[in-house]
């Protein structure tokens, strides 16, 4: 009778501990959020993200912590300047030693949009975001969404900018960085709307749009994965340009899907804007979608596993709300 106890008991904290390793999702994760920013540190997920203008950064050991687990901010703009306004996806980085966090602001006049750089003074996460200043390639022209990444030893930044001054395009630029918080080369232009599905939801008096640009790499293979169409629209969407050449500042390296990576269906409108994270070895893409048709910018958070096929992301179709989605960690 002993020997029966002893073993349903280790039955039992088996049980319990393979129980707490994994936990099953349904989207939306978030009720509200957008442009979601999720990377891992250890076995920490660190959300990075703006209400009201302010940046804020939650820090959890399980996805589903993410609805009730404490905020902390990173970063009120001093009120009337250049920044104060109008502040968007932020992205948390570390970099040589430190946390980074890159992130578009303006004085209100959307016109006025540029990239911004916030850092620790060391590796700890806990210690104080200072304001750095702008970071910006010689053009100094409009930008969001920027986003840096290496590569064989060179480190890049990726970014949506106007060509000129007028918004009737937002294209993907690239250049080479000579630090975290300067860039040193010219901006190459890498992908512009296109095709027609990355116009879809623009008219004469509204841009074609490609933005949020990130990286994705497997097995030293490059993908950049950006959002085309109108972001207000019914049609928003993942774009995919693969990393094809030698160069990654030739416009020639990069080789554009002729089709959407990931859109809409039945059951999600808009999935775009999105991070990928890792956990257990397994791929999963977080990513905002718009709460129902014609909810515009009015948007949630999603998570979900995607897979590889023939060495390229397979991202198939937004899944369900309501689905399960199990997570092992």
């Amino acid at each position: 009778m002993l020997k029966y106890s002893f073993t349903t008991i280790l039955l039992c904290f088996f049980l319990n501990t393979n129980a707490q390793k994994t936990e099953i999702l349904t989207n939306p994760i978030l009720q509200n959020g957008a442009d979601p920013w999720v990377v891992t540190d250890g076995d920490t997920f660190h959300y990075c993200y703006v209400r009201k203008d302010t940046v804020f950064l939650k820090s959890v050991k399980r996805i589903s912590e993410l609805v009730n687990a404490n905020e902390r901010i990173i970063w009120i703009p001093e009120k009337g300047t250049a920044y104060s306004k109008e502040v968007w996806a932020p992205e948390l980085h570390f970099l040589e030693g430190r946390w980074y966090i890159y992130v578009a602001a303006d004085d209100g006049k959307n016109e006025n949009h540029r990239m911004y750089v916030l850092s620790t003074s060391g590796a700890n996460i806990n210690e104080k975001f200072s304001f750095i200043g702008k970071i910006s390639d010689k053009s100094g022209k409009w930008a969001i969404d920027g986003s840096p990444f290496k590569y064989k030893g060179k480190r890049y930044f990726i970014w949506s900018g106007w060509e000129g001054e007028q918004n009737v395009q937002q294209n993907i630029y690239i250049a080479e960085m000579d630090s975290p918080l300067s860039i040193k080369s010219e901006r190459v232009l890498i992908s512009r709307p296109d095709y027609d599905w990355e116009k879809r939801g623009s008219s004469k008096d509204l841009p074609t749009i490609n933005e949020g640009p990130e990286i994705l790499e497997k097995n030293g293979k490059l993908f950049l994965i950006y959002s085309a169409a109108g972001s207000w629209s019914d049609y928003y969407c993942l774009g995919m340009l693969e990393f094809t050449g030698e160069n990654p500042l030739l416009a020639s390296s990069w080789t554009k899907s002729p089709k959407p990576v990931f859109e809409s269906n039945d059951a999600v409108t808009s999935p775009g804007h999105a991070s990928f994270i890792q956990i257990k070895n397994k791929d999963f893409i977080v990513y905002h979608s718009a709460r129902k048709k014609g909810a515009g910018w009015n948007r949630q958070v999603n998570i979900q596993p995607f897979a590889w096929k023939n060495g390229k992301p397979d991202f198939g179709m937004p899944m369900p709300y309501g689905r399960s989605i199990k997570i092992k960690y």
